[in-house]
């Protein structure tokens, strides 16, 4: 499903376009023996009771769950196991495996080395990637400058609307394989923000790759939440 995106240029134009992720479908399909396609599906593992903690609070300690899987298969229910699943809904549950219908959420901050650095309330961010104000262009990165700084988590690829936004998105692709470089995108004013893509969602800071072909083009968003920092 195709969204919208508001987004300016290094020369200061902006404009409305669509993105969309795209899904490679795999090449290779997994068959019976009689050659019917198979298809995957959701079941149930257990029941509360039946995972390691439930069984913990039942037995009391990782012996007697030893002894027990032995003799009479604690960790299976009969009656739940292996039944299929449809739609699920997220509970929280609490020390005793009860579900609560209150919580207080905390973001926990890590330094590289693993140790935790900071817990805070995590902040409720809002979407910004089609505000009045357009994401703006930001600094140039060789592409070998970046494949070991950092994780890419997402990818979408922008699509022109008309044929203006064919020529806007055409020029940064042409412009980007030309350097054979990413370009920052960012948010607000400044244009140095992270992009929010939905409510309450994740914020990534964003970096554009294109390329072109004859009169074709290829712009895609790398998004990346992900550093990697030496521990020294």
């Amino acid at each position: 499903m195709s969204r919208k995106i508001h987004l300016a240029d290094s020369k200061g134009r902006d404009a409305e376009v669509f993105f969309i992720s795209k899904t490679e479908k795999p090449k290779v399909k997994l068959v019976t023996s009689k050659g019917d396609e198979v298809k995957n599906v959701r079941v149930l593992k257990g029941a509360s009771q039946n995972s390691f903690e439930g069984m913990m609070k039942a037995l009391g300690s990782a012996k007697a769950i030893e002894q027990a899987m032995i003799s009479s298969d604690p960790e299976i229910d009969l009656q739940l196991t292996g039944r299929f699943i449809k739609s699920t809904s997220r509970v929280y549950i609490d020390q005793d495996l009860k579900p609560v219908s209150s919580i207080s959420k905390k973001e926990v901050v890590y330094s590289p080395d693993g140790s935790v650095k900071e817990e805070r309330i995590p902040k409720e961010l809002m979407a910004n990637i089609l505000s009045e104000i357009p994401l703006k262009s930001g600094k140039i990165f060789p592409k070998k400058e970046l494949y070991n700084k950092l994780i890419f988590a997402k990818k979408y690829q922008l699509h022109h609307i008309n044929g203006l936004t064919f020529d806007f998105l055409y020029e940064i692709a042409k412009d980007l394989q030309e350097q054979d470089a990413l370009m920052m995108l960012g948010a607000g004013a400044k244009g140095n923000e992270p992009l929010v893509f939905q409510d309450g969602g994740k914020s990534y800071r964003c970096f554009l790759e294109g390329r072109v072909k004859e009169n074709s083009y290829v712009l895609i968003m790398h998004l990346s939440n992900l550093e990697l920092k030496s521990i020294s």
